[in-house]
């Protein structure tokens, strides 16, 4: 069963930080680590839909090759911990507009500030890329992430993407 999703964009501005942590770019070389983060991340949550770890592992690997549009790596970050993913955010470029493919931290290291972080980074990377707005879509009743992208100040967007990427860039 696929979960409602609501559509939210937000208008770009220079990022500051509360606090700094050891991040990198994400290359496509990074699927399998994020494969794993995917799976443990997700799993038990309400974007849980049943996937497999190989299949979270795929789901990477066709996300950093293109599957959602150019993958955007120097916009797309990641924190480890031990040569562990734990927290990533990954931007593509859906229909031609920066859109939050993923945003994931694994459980272990929720309510330490790594998806806002890493969100400011990419809004930052964007915005040095010329880029004026970012897109994403985040699953009816998940709270946490909701309020993550609200506090950064991402609007509910409605109708369907090329009218919203389209006509809501200007």
């Amino acid at each position: 069963m696929q979960n409602h999703r609501i559509k939210m964009k937000l208008t770009l501005s220079k990022q500051g930080f509360r606090h700094e942590y050891n991040d990198k770019t994400i290359t496509p070389d990074d699927y399998e680590k994020l494969g794993h983060l995917m799976f443990h991340g997700y799993k038990d949550t309400i974007d849980y839909e049943g996937e497999s770890l190989e299949e979270f592992v795929y789901e990477m690997r066709q996300t950093l090759n293109g599957k959602y549009g150019p993958f955007l790596s120097d916009c797309s970050f990641l924190i480890e911990d031990r040569n562990q993913a734990v927290s990533a955010v990954i931007v593509s470029l859906f229909k031609g507009a920066p859109f939050v493919t993923y945003t994931v931290t694994h459980p272990r290291y929720l309510n330490r500030g790594y998806s806002t972080f890493l969100l400011k980074r990419s809004i930052n990377a964007l915005i040095a890329n010329g880029y004026q707005t970012l897109f994403l879509m985040v699953t009816k009743g998940n709270d946490s992430a909701q309020h993550v992208y609200q506090k950064l100040g991402f609007v509910e967007v409605y109708g369907e993407w090329d009218e919203v990427i389209h006509g809501l860039q200007t």
